[in-house]
């Protein structure tokens, strides 16, 4: 009995499995799960997370280090207690894979779309000038090659020079593919498809790593030629900028935080002697009074020092409630603030110091004052009588005056205060904090993630021999003389 019971089980098993052969691959196919992406969706995506990540980058580093903010509390990274930054590299990289799969969509022989090239090679060009301005040579030419027909996946470090030469080809190229009536592009949130822009942003960004490597190459012939020749941003309309909504999930990661986290952030001593000592009213767009005086007849702004110790750090002047926090635009609404890439002010301090280094023609005072006013116009604060005469504000043809009100207008947009700083030594206020652990010296880059010691082990030992020991302090080819 029991064999012709198994007998049966055995008969009924196989005109299952046999009768379901013809249609397995259907009844296993998910109709609603797209086994191709299209570009506009891959271009969503790269672009909500580049925009995001720096200005999630520029509120929990890059204004600590620029000491714009300071931080009352778990104030590791604020003495230069650094990690790798593994979460940020991953990110970049990540996109970059996503940038590819655009790039190759785009440039199929069945439907090729020179515009969305032309937006991928600004993104990949933007992403790469992040990665290797933090950590110096990276992997560039052998990067994301992991499913190649040859795969490479211990990728070699190139030379940051050669990363920079790569990316500047990436940005001349994208000029020359963006064209009037070229082809239309979706999924664009930054420029809502208009190509126009997107040529602005990648000559204006152009400019921008130009003047980065001016410290060791001579950029004169190419900026006077852009300047010349090239579109430009032409106002705050051309910000290079994804807007926050009103409501989740498309607002303002900050405004999500808990209160305390969001209060670990201060004004630094470093901004309050700079926009006090110019009676600059963005300090009263970007903090409030302290706790003990807002609405008061008396308010007063206080900052604190960067780089203090975690007990320094809450008992400074008495405790948080005499320290000035981050203003309501910051964290009570989800919508008052962008994630910026590139800023029309930002683009008039470069081409004013690369007018007064005399690597363009041009009015150097000119530029200068139009980065004050579109700076002002961007956080809609009304600029003051006389702001633009006053002794510390009067163009005095000095690099240190550009830089300084740079600085103030590149608040929260990721780490490019802290590149200018690390380039020109301005604003010269910002020095280590008093318990600092990095013998009193700012860092100058990010050591390199741990899973590429272990995993690509062969080619992180080369970059050393050539780059130098794997130490926040060891000066990128950006940096050393």
């Amino acid at each position: 009995m029991y064999y012709k019971i198994l007998l049966g089980y055995t008969i009924a098993l196989f005109i299952a499995l046999t009768g379901c052969t013809d249609d397995f691959e259907e009844i296993n196919t998910n109709p609603n799960r797209p086994e191709e992406v299209s570009a506009d969706l891959l271009l969503s995506k790269v672009l909500s997370l580049a925009a995001n990540e720096n200005a999630l980058e520029g509120w929990n580093r890059g204004n600590i280090v620029a000491q714009h903010t300071a931080k009352i509390n778990f104030t590791d990274f604020d003495r230069y207690l650094w990690e790798n930054n593994t979460g940020y590299w991953n990110d970049l990289y990540g996109n970059l894979r996503d940038i590819k799969n655009i790039l190759a969509i785009a440039r199929s022989e069945d439907n090729p779309n020179a515009s969305y090239e032309a937006v991928a090679l600004v993104m990949q060009a933007w992403t790469y000038a992040e990665l290797t301005s933090l950590w110096g040579d990276i992997p560039y030419t052998e990067a994301i090659q992991g499913r190649a027909e040859e795969p490479i996946l211990q990728p070699q470090y190139t030379p940051q020079a050669e990363v920079f030469a790569g990316i500047l080809d990436d940005l001349r190229t994208a000029n020359d593919l963006l064209q009037p009536g070229g082809p239309a592009v979706s999924g664009d949130l930054i420029f809502q498809g208009n190509l126009s822009q997107w040529k602005k942003f990648a000559n204006s960004l152009r400019v921008r790593l130009l003047m980065r490597i001016s410290g060791k190459q001579d950029v004169s012939a190419e900026l006077q030629e852009i300047v010349t020749t090239q579109p430009l941003m032409e106002s705050n309309d051309d910000n290079a900028l994804m807007e926050y909504l009103s409501s989740q999930p498309n607002t303002w990661p900050v405004h999500t935080y808990r209160v305390g986290s969001f209060d670990e952030y201060r004004l630094s001593l470093t901004s309050e002697g700079i926009l006090r000592g110019l009676d600059d009213p963005r300090m009263l767009r970007w903090f409030r009074p302290t706790d003990r005086t807002i609405g008061t007849e008396n308010p007063v702004y206080a900052g604190m020092p960067n780089g203090l110790s975690e007990n320094n750090a809450s008992t400074f002047n008495g405790g948080a409630q005499n320290v000035s926090r981050c203003s309501r635009i910051l964290y009570e609404e989800p919508n008052s603030v962008s994630a910026v890439l590139m800023q029309y002010a930002e683009l008039q301090f470069l081409l004013a110091e690369a007018a007064q280094r005399g690597f363009i023609s041009g009015d150097a005072q000119t530029y200068y004052e139009e980065g004050i006013m579109n700076s002002f116009a961007y956080w809609e604060v009304p600029v003051p009588g006389g702001y633009l005469s006053q002794l510390g504000v009067a163009f005095d043809n000095t690099v240190e005056t550009i830089i300084n009100q740079k600085w103030i207008a590149l608040f929260l947009n990721g780490y490019e205060a802290y590149y200018d700083f690390r380039r020109t030594g301005f604003p010269t206020v910002i020095i280590p904090g008093p318990d600092n652990v990095n013998n009193d010296q700012v860092p100058v880059r990010y050591l390199y993630p741990d899973e590429q010691q272990t995993l690509n082990t062969e080619n992180y030992q080369a970059v050393l021999a050539r780059q130098g020991e794997d130490d926040i302090n060891t000066e990128m080819w950006l940096l050393n003389n």
